[in-house]
């Protein structure tokens, strides 16, 4: 590998390799800092195919758009520098986040686990909202920065997935790989059908690595329901986050959090409390038997004569403050009492909202999968017809080939090879190598090739047996004159 790439990041040294290419630190030259970035190496895995190749770039192109988008507007995402293509091979050059990833920190408490799992969760939400589904999330794709101790999520499997993408005959994309780390990875991921609680399926079982250090595939498993049962590496784990944990990391789509906001409600929920406090100097006491609440005032606060003089001659005006304060204080517990229970009344409500929200997204996502289900055996059904199709197809070639042949030739124009006066056009179809054969139709040799846009001259056209229309042509860049399809000929 070249130690300097495109004139300007410098190689320091290797940090990892994979399946799909390789990591370096890097130092960039052209800055006055010379600062430390990654550089990320993706060899395409179907390299040798022309076409294959073409769509990679396309898709590579694309992906790190998106990258470049995620990491502007969020700062626990890496910033996207560069992107290139150098021998065949691409190239991520991304910011240096330096600290250490959740499989170097070892064991964490739970008080730090929730605030790790909190700010990641509003980083999915991010990502989420913008359809897209990270597919790799594990320890080592999770790095604590020095400078805010905040995890950054790296190393994006979509950009990856791309080095495996191919077209098949029907014209869908589609990638020979599928992304993930063994023990991290959701079931339905395997076959390729990532859904937005996948990723939270890989971070629950990240987490649960953080707070106990022992790998998913270290753990045993129920031998009836294939649940991971890892609650007793961590006996001490906060019951809150012991619940959202053990719920995310379901074998069922439908069990888990559906997204990264319900996770997080579900982590933070907690019961609403309420006290009412009442001054030192007073205390209210209610005696649901008693006709009258009992209220004692301390003595500091009123005085009264106890002369024989105020005794006979003064209104009782003790007893009068007394009757009103008393009825100011039952007043005031009344309606306390009445804010107290409109507060409750408020929060079972919200609690209700939340619950039926959750149901409805379950059952939306219920939805969802059946419709892929019936999308699914109609695609089956279709690839079944066309196959039978193709085999009567084959049978009735078999048939006309074992019948005597009688070739009519319907030639319109016939002028010698390469001779001018013909109507030029040009080599249609989807990009690539055409066929230029003897004859018209199928039966015959190829005689050359060319490739699509290229011009041509039509000499003359006539049909196959099965009455497709085919052009002899003549082919300036090679000197080849034959016959081309007629529906790959752009007129």
């Amino acid at each position: 590998m070249d130690k300097l790439l495109t004139n300007r990041y410098e190689i320091v040294n290797p940090l990892g390799s994979g399946g799909f290419g390789e990591t370096f630190l890097a130092r960039d030259t052209q800055l006055p800092s010379q600062s430390l970035v990654v550089v990320k190496r993706l060899k395409p895995i179907n390299s040798d195919n022309h076409t294959a190749y073409d769509l990679i770039e396309k898709l590579f192109e694309k992906e790190a758009k998106v990258l470049e988008d995620l990491g502007r507007n969020s700062s626990q995402i890496p910033s996207l520098l560069s992107y290139f293509v150098h021998h065949d091979q691409f190239y991520l050059v991304q910011e240096y986040i330096e600290g250490k990833n959740l499989a170097q920190v070892g064991i964490i408490g739970s008080e730090q686990a929730i605030i790790i799992l909190t700010s990641l969760l509003n980083t999915l939400k991010y990502i989420h909202n913008k359809n897209i589904i990270h597919r790799d999330i594990k320890p080592e794709n999770i790095i604590l920065r020095n400078s805010d101790h905040l995890p950054v999520l790296i190393d994006f499997g979509a950009v990856k997935e791309t080095m495996g993408a191919a077209t098949l005959g029907s014209g869908s994309i589609v990638s020979s790989v599928v992304v993930g780390t063994r023990g991290f990875m959701a079931p339905e991921q395997s076959s390729g059908r990532a859904v937005f609680s996948t990723d939270l399926y890989a971070l629950g079982l990240t987490m649960i690595y953080a707070i106990t250090g022992k790998l998913p595939i270290e753990m045993s498993i129920h031998p009836a329901t294939g649940e991971l049962e890892w609650e007793s590496y961590a006996p001490n784990v906060e019951p809150r986050l012991r619940t959202v944990l053990s719920k995310v990391v379901k074998m069922e789509i439908a069990s888990r959090y559906a997204t990264a906001e319900e996770m997080n409600q579900a982590l933070h929920i907690s019961s609403t409390r309420f006290s009412t406090n009442f001054s030192n100097s007073q205390t209210l006491t209610f005696a649901p038997a008693s006709p009258t609440p009992t209220v004692i005032i301390p003595s500091s606060s009123y005085s009264t004569s106890n002369s024989p003089t105020d005794s006979k001659s003064s209104f009782p005006w003790s007893k009068l403050i007394l009757i009103l304060l008393t009825a100011v204080v039952v007043a005031l517990g009344v309606s306390a009492s009445f804010l107290i229970m409109q507060q409750i009344k408020e929060a079972e409500q919200k609690l209700a909202d939340s619950e039926k929200q959750k149901e409805d997204v379950q059952k939306a996502l219920a939805e969802e999968e059946k419709k892929r289900q019936e999308a699914e055996s109609l695609r089956a059904e279709a690839e079944k017809n066309r196959l039978a199709a193709e085999r009567m197809r084959r049978e009735a070639e078999k048939k006309a080939a074992a019948a005597p042949k009688t070739i009519v030739r319907r030639i319109i124009v016939n002028p010698s090879s390469g001779s001018s006066g013909g109507t030029y056009a040009t080599i249609g179809g989807r990009p690539g190598t055409k066929n230029i054969r003897s004859g018209p139709g199928t039966d015959y040799g190829v005689v050359g090739t060319g490739l699509t846009g290229q011009p041509i001259e039509i000499l003359g056209r006539d049909y196959d047996r099965s009455g497709y229309l085919w052009y002899q042509v003549y082919h300036p860049s090679s000197g080849i004159t034959g016959w081309i399809a007629g529906q790959l000929v752009d007129l």
